[in-house]
């Protein structure tokens, strides 16, 4: 039995959620408004820090795949736990790079780690800014901080879509539906200076919460 769990969670369901995300990629109608503010970034080969909520990993991971395609390397923050295993597999049969770590669990190690990846790899690292756990749509300081010694510009995505099914949890996470409207919106870039007061990461902390609860809204409202 202990093995027949181990090759359903290992391979199984991880090979479940990349088809799906293959359907979903195949059949779903995608609009991106604002890819101008990331441009000047992508031209320059500068690595960015794309920041999103956890209920919307799904066409997050999307956005990321599209950087690739444009020569970005980008790569993934996935949660050290049982259920990032799965992340993890699906992220790499993708074709996306992942760094394991989260703010609850592994913080300093993980911030480390991105630091290094962004700094010395020239990687954009995107991450689900509320993840592992919550509070839900509330920015964790993580991606401040890393944003203030990288030099790397925090990038809000946020995206909605027309057909979903909300799944029970801490995030409220929607499972998009094959044929769906997609709207993925980028927000303005944030630029965290290197010297700046404890109080000033608070703000920018509430910046980005700000940003990715608008540019939900706005996205959401684009199926009215």
């Amino acid at each position: 039995m202990k093995l027949l769990n181990t090759f359903i969670k290992q391979k199984l369901v991880p090979s479940l959620i990349f088809g799906y995300v293959k359907i979903l990629q195949k059949t779903c109608k995608v609009q991106i408004t604002g890819s101008e503010q990331i441009q000047s970034y992508i031209d320059a080969d500068q690595p960015m820090l794309p920041c999103y909520w956890h209920q919307q990993m799904t066409f997050a991971i999307h956005f990321l795949l599209g950087l690739c395609q444009q020569g970005v390397h980008a790569t993934v923050l996935v949660s050290p736990s049982k259920d990032g295993n799965i992340g993890d597999a699906v992220l790499t049969k993708l074709g996306i790079g992942v760094l394991r770590g989260s703010a609850h669990r592994t913080g300093a190690m993980a911030l480390r780690d991105v630091y290094l990846t962004v700094s010395k790899e020239k990687c954009s690292v995107g991450a689900a800014v509320d993840g592992s756990l919550g509070p839900a749509r509330e920015a964790k300081v993580g991606s401040v901080v890393l944003a203030q010694l990288s030099g790397a510009p925090i990038i809000p995505v946020a995206n909605a879509c027309s057909r979903k099914i909300y799944l029970n949890g801490w995030d409220h996470f929607f499972l998009p539906l094959p044929f769906s409207k997609v709207h993925i919106m980028i927000g303005q870039p944030i630029e965290v200076g290197k010297r700046v007061m404890e109080e000033e990461i608070t703000q920018y902390q509430q910046q980005l919460t700000d940003q990715l609860n608008y540019l939900s809204k706005q996205a959401e409202q684009s199926f009215d």
